[in-house]
C-alpha cells in the first residue's frame, strides 16, 4: 500500500516536471515553424509617388510604388497597396519620391490641418456654415467640388411720386418699398467649382433634461438628457477674396445660416454653368407656377381701361 502511494507521489511529481518544462519552451520560444524564433519585421510597406502629384490631381494606383521602409519613417496615416487609391483627388502636393499619406487622399484617422499646404498660389481658404439640409446631410468631404447656392429675403422698391415729378434732372431719386412686396425671395448660384478643403466635424448640442429621469422628484442637471442633435458644420474651401465678400456677405453674423447652400457637383465636371437666378414671377412666367385667381382678380381691377 506505501509502495503505491510512493508510486504514484512519484508520478505526480515526474508530470509536474514536464509541464513546467514545457511551459519554458514556451515562453522562451517564438512559435516558429522547427521551434526557430520569428524574426520581427524591420521594415514596412508604404507608397512613394513616381512622378509630381498637383494638389486637386486624381491621385490612382500608377502615379505610386510601394517601398520597403523603416517603421519610424513612416508619415502619417501609411497605405501599403495601391489598391487603396481610387482617384481620390490629391490634398496637398506631392513631389516625386515623396511618401504618399492617407492624409494625402483623405483617409485616415483625421483630416489634414496645414491649409495653407492645400491652396494654389492665389488661392485663399473661405469657410461658411451649413446646417444637415443646407450641407447634403453632411455628406460634404474634403476634395469635394461644390457650387454655393444664395439665398436672400429682398424689398422691392419704387420711386416715390415726389421724386418721380421733381423737375431737377440732377436731383437723386428717392425710393419707397412696394407694400406687400416686403421680404421677396432670390436665388442665385453665385460660386461654382469651388474645391473643399477641410470639414469640420459635426458639432453636436445637448439639450437640457426635460424629464425625470433619475425619479428624485425634480427635473435638473442630474437627469439624462434626450440624444445630442447635430447642428452644424463648417465647410472651408480654396477661393478668392471676392468669393470671401460674397459668403460675408450672405452669412454677415455669428452662427448665420440657412441662406447658403452647397452642391456637390462630379470631380470631372469644371465646366461653369450661367444661371439666370430664381424669382417669383420667374417660377410664374417660366415654370408655370399657378397664381391663385383672387390675385389675378385684384391686378386686372388695378390696371387702367385703355
Amino acid at each position: 500500500m506505501k509502495r503505491s502511494n510512493r508510486l504514484v507521489i512519484l508520478v505526480g511529481v515526474l508530470l509536474a516536471v514536464l509541464a513546467f518544462v514545457a511551459i519554458v519552451i514556451l515562453l522562451n520560444g517564438d512559435g516558429g515553424p522547427g521551434g526557430e524564433p520569428t524574426a520581427t519585421p524591420t521594415t514596412v510597406t508604404v507608397l512613394v509617388a513616381n512622378e509630381a502629384i498637383d494638389i486637386a490631381e486624381p491621385v490612382t494606383p500608377d502615379k505610386v510604388d510601394p517601398q520597403q521602409v523603416d517603421p519610424d519613417a513612416v508619415i502619417g496615416f501609411g497605405l501599403s497597396d495601391p489598391s487603396q487609391l481610387q482617384g481620390q483627388p490629391a490634398l496637398l502636393a506631392v513631389p516625386a519620391g515623396s511618401q504618399v499619406s492617407g492624409q494625402v487622399v483623405g483617409i485616415g484617422d483625421g483630416p489634414v490641418i496645414c491649409i495653407a499646404c492645400m491652396l494654389n498660389p492665389g488661392e485663399k481658404a473661405v469657410a461658411f456654415q451649413v446646417d444637415r439640409v443646407t450641407g447634403l446631410d453632411f455628406l460634404v468631404t474634403a476634395g469635394d467640388s461644390i457650387d454655393v447656392v444664395l439665398s436672400q429675403q429682398i424689398s422691392v422698391l419704387q420711386e416715390t411720386a415726389d421724386s418721380a415729378a421733381n423737375p431737377d434732372e440732377n436731383a437723386p431719386p428717392r425710393f419707397e418699398t412696394v407694400t406687400g412686396l416686403e421680404n421677396q425671395r432670390t436665388v442665385k448660384a453665385v460660386l461654382q467649382d469651388k474645391r473643399v478643403l477641410y470639414v469640420s466635424d459635426t458639432r453636436a448640442v445637448e439639450p437640457a433634461p426635460t424629464t425625470d429621469t433619475n425619479g428624485d422628484g425634480v427635473v435638473d442637471e442630474n437627469d439624462t438628457p434626450e440624444e445630442a442633435v447635430i447642428d452644424s458644420v463648417i465647410i472651408v474651401f480654396a477661393g478668392s477674396d471676392q468669393d470671401a465678400e460674397v459668403i460675408k456677405f450672405a452669412q454677415n453674423a455669428l452662427g448665420d445660416q440657412g441662406s447658403l447652400t452647397a452642391i456637390v457637383r462630379h470631380l470631372d465636371d469644371d465646366e461653369e454653368v450661367d444661371t439666370t437666378g430664381i424669382t417669383i414671377d420667374q417660377l410664374v412666367e417660366d415654370y408655370g407656377l399657378r397664381i391663385p385667381g383672387i390675385v389675378e382678380l385684384l391686378n386686372e381691377e388695378e390696371t387702367p381701361a385703355p
